[in-house]
């Protein structure tokens, strides 16, 4: 715009002034807008939905006009695993997500436990920069889509069902006997192996309905976000923080490679501001969210140094070991360096 003010000095001064000031405030785009659909398949309770809202807050602020986003939460469009195929396939734009292991058996390693152990380690390793995202960045790519950002969503947890009166803590002895629900993964099967429980795989979307009826004793993999999603059927949450549950921010790749570069650019920068956000707020809402569990009544344990340590052990010494064989000796290697920085 500003060249061709240049080459037409017949224009008004105080026109070539206000359009030079709009254009130093945002970027410009002459083309319709662009219309893609953001989705993800977790309740309004999840991280996720204010990750969309301030993504599309900082999208409309510094990008005006360049997107209409069509936002769909909750599941409408399908649960999480279909998002991700959907996105592969570029009948979803854009998802909030979680790395599906049977599209890359390498995305395993995104549940390994004791990887992190703090909310200092999992900035490092996952957030913005973080030793992890490059590899990420590469196995995401290899599926068609682009990697916008790994997003926290909190360290996950053992919660048992109402009338069960037990509190698994000491592994793998008080897990005998106990049939605990966990993602349909391999890792996940193995993990609560070792640990003593009786793995029961089971999408998540029947959960809810096995805790009520008493299919399973209890559940893993829970952050507390899903803990107060199911409240009112547990009684004892042993918040051991076995791994760092992450998801994705993802968009078919298709569709990136088809934006312009301004677009592209604006795209990642609200990302990249919506999940700056997230890592700085992720702690804070998951303190809030075991307070309200507490508040609520349901039995809230912390592992004491000695259950911790020996929870790390079993799962270091034998769910790494089994890793090797599913993602590749090197990418298990790759982790030990980052956890023993």
């Amino acid at each position: 715009m500003l060249k061709t003010l240049i080459q037409n000095p017949g224009v008004k001064q105080i026109a070539g002034s206000v359009a030079l000031a709009a254009t130093l405030m945002v970027p410009t785009y002459s083309h319709a807008a662009d219309e893609v659909v953001l989705a993800h398949a977790m309740s309004n309770d999840h991280i996720f939905n204010p990750i969309a809202d301030h993504f599309m807050a900082s999208l409309a602020k510094n990008a005006p006009d360049a997107f209409e986003i069509k936002y769909h939460p909750g599941g409408d469009l399908g649960d999480w695993t279909s998002q991700f195929e959907q996105t592969i396939a570029g009948e979803i734009g854009m998802t909030m997500t979680f790395p599906a292991t049977d599209f890359d058996p390498r995305l395993n390693i995104s549940i390994m436990g004791m990887v992190a152990d703090s909310w200092d380690d999992a900035v490092k390793i996952y957030g913005p920069g973080g030793s992890m995202v490059g590899t990420y960045n590469e196995i995401y790519a290899g599926l068609n889509m682009k990697l916008l950002a790994i997003l926290p969503v909190d360290f996950g947890g053992i919660a048992i069902r109402k009338g069960m009166g037990k509190v698994p803590v000491n592994f793998p002895e008080d897990g005998a006997g106990l049939k605990v629900r966990v993602p349909p993964m391999q890792t996940a099967i193995k993990r609560f192996e070792y640990l003593g429980f009786n793995p029961v795989p089971m999408p998540f979307s029947e959960l809810y309905t096995a805790l009520q009826l008493g299919s399973v004793d209890g559940r893993t993999f829970g952050p507390p976000s899903e803990i107060w999603q199911m409240r009112d059927v547990l009684e004892t949450y042993v918040f051991s923080r076995d791994y760092f549950e992450q998801g994705a921010f993802l968009v078919n790749l298709d569709w990136w490679n088809d934006l312009n570069p301004e677009q592209q650019q604006a795209l990642q920068a609200a990302a990249d501001d919506a999940a700056s956000w997230a890592w700085q707020e992720a702690e804070q809402i998951s303190e809030k969210l075991i307070a309200d569990i507490k508040d609520y009544g349901i039995n809230v344990v912390e592992l004491d140094a000695a259950q911790q340590s020996k929870l790390r052990q079993i799962i270091q010494d034998k769910e790494w070991t089994w890793m090797e064989a599913t993602v590749g000796k090197h990418l298990v290697e790759q982790i030990r360096a980052t956890t023993a920085e």
